[in-house]
């Protein structure tokens, strides 16, 4: 069975390395901080404020806990067993973004579609908030891009991930994410700008090299659609013209002479 989702993972673009795939380091300072949210008692600050860490409570302490063995668990194939835990964090912190995120990917591993959706939402809805009053964490709106991807928000996934890569210019997982989502809204060119840059970063990421042939393609079909459209306006227009000149209407029928005044 998480053959088929990993399958679906490559083909989709869509999802989340779960170990490895990003910086470990940068990924543990990544889950501390939007564990953090839930325990935030400051009010909303500017762009350029820090938010002084606020400590966790035992429940919140018991989740994360509880959802690292979730993700070993699911690592291991025990589906079943994986989103008992995830549901358990969640039920020690209701605002635990990636045990929403988790527990989505969890439930669609186990065909659960509409239970998996309803997870990315508050996924999607717990980072949202988080990023209010951290505004400079990248891994944040990378994360929350990945919950709208999940959902086929991808306007809304854009956004998360254009704010993502602003702050983190150097992330190639960051760039492919964007390039994808861009694809889906057929914004051909820019997804071309996008992946390009992921391939610089990572020379060695086939799949953005897959993505980035797709997406030239796109653009290529886009052109010539829109040189197509440009030709038939201006046939329309040429036909329009000697219509008007050889005294005919637009539909081909003779003009009526003008009746002279009485």
């Amino acid at each position: 069975m998480k053959l088929l989702v990993t399958v679906f993972v490559l083909v989709s673009g869509a999802a989340v390395c779960l170990t490895g795939c990003r910086s470990g380091s940068r990924q543990s300072d990544a889950n501390a901080n939007l564990s953090n949210a839930s325990a935030s008692t400051t009010s909303e600050t500017s762009v350029e404020t820090t938010p002084t860490p606020v400590a966790l409570t035992q429940e919140q302490n018991e989740a994360r806990t509880l959802l690292e063995q979730g993700k070993e668990l699911f690592r291991q194939d025990k589906d079943t067993e994986a989103a008992e835990l995830f549901k358990k964090a969640l039920a020690l912190d209701p605002d635990y973004a990636e045990a929403h995120y988790r527990l989505g990917l969890t439930l669609a591993s186990q065909g659960k579609r509409d239970e998996a959706e309803e997870e990315y939402k508050k996924a999607a809805e717990a980072y949202k908030k988080y990023v209010r009053t951290n505004q400079k964490d990248a891994d944040a709106f990378f994360y929350m891009g990945q919950s709208y991807s999940r959902l086929g928000d991808h306007a809304e996934a854009v956004k998360a991930y254009k704010q993502a890569v602003k702050l983190q210019p150097e992330d190639g997982d960051m760039y492919y994410e964007l390039g994808l989502s861009l694809s889906r809204l057929a914004q051909y060119q820019e997804a071309v700008t996008a992946l390009q840059k992921a391939i610089d970063l990572d020379p060695d990421n086939y799949r953005a090299g897959e993505a980035l042939d797709k997406a030239k393609e796109g653009a290529e079909r886009i052109k010539v659609l829109q040189k197509r459209q440009e030709e038939v306006l201006r046939k329309q227009e040429a036909a329009a013209k000697r219509a008007n000149q050889n005294g005919l209407n637009s539909n081909g029928s003779v003009r009526p002479a003008p009746t002279a005044s009485p």
